[in-house]
């Protein structure tokens, strides 16, 4: 026999009424204390009650759906690939929350990337909030989203909107760690090395190296610059140590040292911002863990959190990076 409202009702020991506001996702704007929602939802799992999504979407409630907009391909995803994680989040998140996803990829434009807006309207309104993803982000569609109080999060910072929620990843103190670390070790001149791109996770590692390293002698230079010559010019000038921006870097300023017969660690200090590639030359350095599942799932949670009216719309939080020392930062011998 099929569980109705007025079952679920009976069992809470509460109005109909009462069951359908938390059903429909309105139990904060209707006043529903958070333990008579909790009591609510647990005689909902009891009773084995299924909510039928058709008929809360025709009342204008929630669907239960969430959507997952990315501004740029991100499939296939392999373990390596920046967006993996982040990804394996959202899906853990929403599984834990009882909630279906979206992925919204139709609306591709012919430099690859995506538009919110093609076509005029924005297809979001599928579903009852939404993820977005992305390197690059179009401002105006972002502002637009917020003007229609449409629910969404973006994952990594946003200032550019700021009344857009966000969860992002903080390099900050990781940064400063692992300079530190270096610094402990004896190595006083650290060469920095850029990625090729200059989305939002590359400009916030270097903002970052800047602050860490601002009094010291370090020096900082693009991965098209780099060869072995370019390695033996910085122990000419007594670099002893080098940061990757990123795996690609990484992979790169191996490769240089080798040619040159030298060794990570032993004739070089190294790490990178990101983790190695997995089957890479350099995939025992040092490196920054970047908690991209935790913020998917974080993700998901402050969406659900947005959609019951228990955090604001522009909610900010950031999620801290680890420092991971395999063995590539060894004392300097003076």
């Amino acid at each position: 026999m099929r569980v109705r409202q007025r079952d679920i009702a009976q069992a809470a020991g509460v109005s109909q009424a009462t069951v359908s506001l938390v059903v429909s996702g309105r139990a904060s704007e209707g006043g529903v204390s958070a333990a008579t929602q909790a009591r609510i939802r647990a005689a909902m799992e009891e009773l084995g009650y299924v909510p039928d999504s058709a008929a809360r979407s025709l009342r204008g409630g929630r669907s239960g759906l969430v959507g997952v907009f990315t501004y740029e391909p991100v499939f296939p995803a392999r373990p390596d690939e920046y967006f993996h994680e982040f990804l394996v989040g959202i899906e853990v998140g929403a599984a834990n929350h009882g909630q279906d996803l979206v992925l919204f990829s139709s609306a591709q434009q012919a430099d690859g990337r995506r538009s919110i807006y093609a076509g005029g309207a924005s297809r979001l309104q599928h579903a009852d909030g939404s993820v977005i993803l992305g390197m690059f982000r179009d401002d105006d569609e972002m502002a637009r989203l917020v003007r229609e109080q449409y629910p969404f999060v973006s994952i990594g910072r946003y200032d550019p909107v700021p009344e857009a929620a966000w969860v992002a990843v903080d390099y900050d103190r990781a940064v400063h760690a692992i300079v530190d670390d270096l610094r402990r070790a004896g190595h006083r001149r650290i060469a920095y090395v850029e990625g090729a791109d200059t989305r939002l996770p590359a400009l916030a590692r270097r903002a970052a190296f800047a602050a860490a390293t601002s009094a010291d002698e370090s020096t900082t230079t693009t991965l098209f610059d780099v060869r072995p010559e370019l390695i033996a010019r910085w122990r000419e000038d007594g670099v002893t140590a080098v940061i990757a921006e990123n795996p690609e870097v990484a992979e790169t300023l191996e490769q240089s040292v080798s040619r040159l017969g030298l060794r990570i660690p032993d004739d070089l200090s190294a790490a990178c911002l990101e983790v190695p590639l997995r089957s890479g030359r350099a995939a025992s350095w040092s490196h920054l863990i970047i908690p991209k599942r935790e913020v998917g799932i974080r993700s998901i949670a402050v969406l659900s959190g947005i959609l019951d009216g228990s955090l604001p719309r522009d909610h900010h939080e950031s999620m801290q990076c680890v420092p991971h020392h395999l063995g590539t930062i060894s004392p300097l011998e003076r």
